[in-house]
């Protein structure tokens, strides 16, 4: 089983902080962070993940890289785009899943 590094690209850092402000707006700073954790927690299952998702066929994804994959968040409002470069899975965006549609 391969196990890759996680990078995270400075677009998907600002999508989370952007996320972050949002939540703090909408519940407490504690939910907050613990939404951003979830979030956290299933990116960095990537590590051990990536190769189950194949490239996407979706223009949208591809937008941010050739050969990007997607993986939806648990509650299905986000979606993760990555691609795979050598041993580092690397975190393109952090989109709402409404957002994809092509």
């Amino acid at each position: 089983m391969t196990t890759y590094k996680i990078r995270i690209d400075d677009s998907a850092e600002s999508d989370l902080r952007h996320l972050f402000d949002f939540l703090i707006n909408v519940m407490s700073r504690d939910g907050a962070n613990r939404y951003i954790d979830m979030i956290t927690n299933e990116v960095l299952s990537l590590s051990i993940l990536a190769n189950v998702y194949s490239p996407s066929q979706y223009a949208d994804i591809r937008r941010y890289h050739p050969q990007a994959r997607r993986m939806v968040s648990h509650n299905k409002r986000w979606v993760y785009i990555f691609h795979i470069e050598d041993d580092s899975v690397i975190i393109d965006r952090i989109l709402p899943a409404k957002l994809i549609t092509k």
